[in-house]
């Protein structure tokens, strides 16, 4: 008689605690928590194999040797798998094998902790995302070179790319420009008033010599570092941002601006401060910082103008400066024109080239021909180029002050139409007030014109950053997928309410679904004497309108704002068409 074994395999980790108790509920029922229909996987039956075949002989022999030697053993049965187990059983095993793995869980935690505490293991630093604010990735030739020995910041770092709209970078443009203007000022000041004297000569020298430096750090270890687009993408090898470094115009002027000129003053001496003059060519840089600034600054307008007043200034010191050159050439108070030698110098000259400029006038009459020449050109300076920045200012303050502008222009509008009308005088206060606060709280009126001019994707971000954390409270959009409320977010449109306005009124026809963005609502009762309801902050009311179902859409309640109430609208035609 040949017998067949179906051999089940089943891994089973019982707890020490519940040994007992799953073995005699296994010797009362034929399935225990060990099993059970509901845990236990299926398996497949074993086929007929060599090794399988081979293997019955030697089960019968033992068979009969043991019964020859007078041994029996008793075969028991069991059922591993019951046709119907009970639910009682269901729940009961079910139990017990959530104590096991429990158990088993804790006993694995406490394993784990005891071989961290005996032996430290290095945690792997995760690779920084690289997003478009910040298009620096991470050098990997940085970490061979430095051999971990030190760490340097990552602009400092020789090895890293430079992010050209990076605080670090824009950090070092201001060293730069402040180094740039400090050159502009003062070679024209100390080549023609006398404030640098033999006494002082070191220390002029120590501050020329250290705005060299930063030039020439910036020429040999900041520019050629610096990431540029190409074909809308950031390039940061540093073969290539060497190469388009060099490409560039301002790669020449940071060369030249560099000539070591001052080694002629073993020949004329350190008196000749206009040897200098290349360091004045350095202009795009103090460009390229104001056009950072104006992009990072929430309030680009007072950079524009103060670039705008540096460059009036400045154009002052110059003409300043040849005003006392000219008088020291003629000869210092030698007639009623020239500086007369008295008092501060620059002060003096300063406040000569101002009235020249601006055409003040109650100047000294030229008495020679250089210095009427001189005052030609000084006037026309006045008449073309200063009006030219003076007109640049009143065009900066006319952009940033606009928005107030329009505003101020459709209140008076409104009111002078209103007061056309003789309309009662409550209404026009009510009127104004609601001009006042809405610009309080949106400084704007029209808030999709705005965002038009901006890409359809950029506006949606633009727009879930603004209104999300109103939409995430409310209980009606929570089961909504996020591409439906990326979609739904552009629809929303903010209106405002002042105390006690009516936002829908019973029996009206309904085209529009509100959402309370701050403030809060009532919900009146049919005579409107009793306040039935309040409505916060996230709440919607007008839903059903928009369903479009005949018999719904008028509204069944009264709505009225409690205070000023600032409201999201979303239309019912804006609902089909998303």
């Amino acid at each position: 008689m040949q017998m067949e074994i179906q051999v089940d395999v089943h891994t089973v980790h019982p707890s020490s605690s519940t040994a007992d108790q799953l073995t005699k509920d296994a010797a009362k029922k034929a399935y225990g928590s060990w099993c059970t229909p509901d845990t236990s996987p299926t398996h497949t039956a074993l086929t007929k194999t060599n090794s399988n075949v081979e293997k019955k002989p030697h089960i019968q022999d033992e068979a009969q040797q043991n019964t020859s030697k007078g041994l029996v053993f008793q075969l028991h049965k069991v059922r591993l798998f019951p046709p119907s187990p009970s639910s009682s059983c269901k729940a009961l095993s079910k139990i017990k094998e959530i104590d096991t793995e429990l158990q088993d869980l804790k006993e694995t935690k406490s394993r784990e902790f005891s071989i961290r505490r005996s032996t430290p293991i290095k945690e792997k630093k995760l690779p920084e995302i690289e997003t478009p604010q910040s298009p620096v990735p991470s050098s990997p030739c940085r970490e061979k070179k430095c051999k971990c020995y030190f760490h340097l910041p990552a602009f400092c770092d020789p090895f890293t790319p430079v992010d050209p709209q990076g605080r670090g970078y824009i950090s070092w443009l201001l060293l730069v420009t402040f180094c740039y203007s400090y050159n502009a000022w003062c070679i024209v000041l100390r080549a023609t008033f006398p404030y640098q004297t033999p006494k002082n000569t070191p220390y002029w020298m120590v501050a020329d010599y250290l705005c060299d430096l930063v030039y020439l750090l910036d020429v040999a270890l900041v520019k050629p570092r610096l990431m540029f687009l190409h074909e809308g993408f950031w390039v940061n090898d540093s073969g290539e941002t060497r190469r388009n470094y060099r490409k560039k115009l301002q790669y020449k002027f940071d060369v030249v601006s560099l000539l070591p000129l001052d080694l002629l003053y073993i020949y004329f001496g350190t008196h000749k401060v206009i040897l200098r003059f290349p360091r004045m060519l350095k202009l795009q840089t103090f460009w390229e910082f104001h056009q950072a600034m104006d992009r990072v600054l929430s309030s680009p307008y007072v950079v524009r103008i103060g670039k705008t007043l540096f460059y009036i200034f400045y154009l002052i010191h110059l003409n300043a400066c040849a005003y006392y050159a000219m008088s020291d050439y003629i000869g210092l108070g030698s007639n009623g024109w020239v500086y007369d030698d008295d008092g501060n110098a620059y002060i003096r000259c300063f406040y000569f080239a101002t009235k020249t400029a601006t055409s003040i006038g109650k100047n000294p009459k030229p008495e020679n021909t250089i210095e009427y020449l001189f005052m030609t050109a000084a006037w026309l300076m006045g008449v073309f180029v200063f009006a030219l920045l003076i007109g640049q200012i009143r065009d900066i303050i006319a952009t940033a002050t606009r928005a107030r502008a329009e505003y101020r222009k459709s209140v008076d509008g409104c009111v002078r139409y209103l007061r056309r009308l003789n309309m009662p005088a409550p209404l026009q206060r009510r009127v104004t007030c609601w001009f006042n606060y809405t610009w309080s709280q949106q400084r704007c009126f029209d808030e999709s014109r705005i965002l038009n001019s901006l890409p359809y994707n950029m506006k949606r971000d633009v727009a879930l950053a603004v209104h999300m954390s109103t939409l995430s409270k409310v209980q009606l959009f929570r089961d909504c997928s996020s591409s439906l409320l990326r979609d739904l977010v552009l629809q929303l449109r903010p209106v405002s309410f002042l105390p006690a306005d009516v936002v829908v009124r019973r029996g009206d026809v309904g085209h529009h679904m509100y959402i309370i963005k701050s403030g809060e609502c009532f919900v009146m009762s049919v005579d409107e004497s009793e306040v039935l309801a309040t409505l916060r902050e996230g709440s919607v009311f007008g839903e059903i309108s928009l369903l479009g179902i005949d018999g719904l859409r008028r509204r069944t309640a009264t709505v009225r704002s409690r205070g000023y109430s600032n409201l999201f609208a979303l239309s019912r035609n804006d609902q089909y068409q998303n």
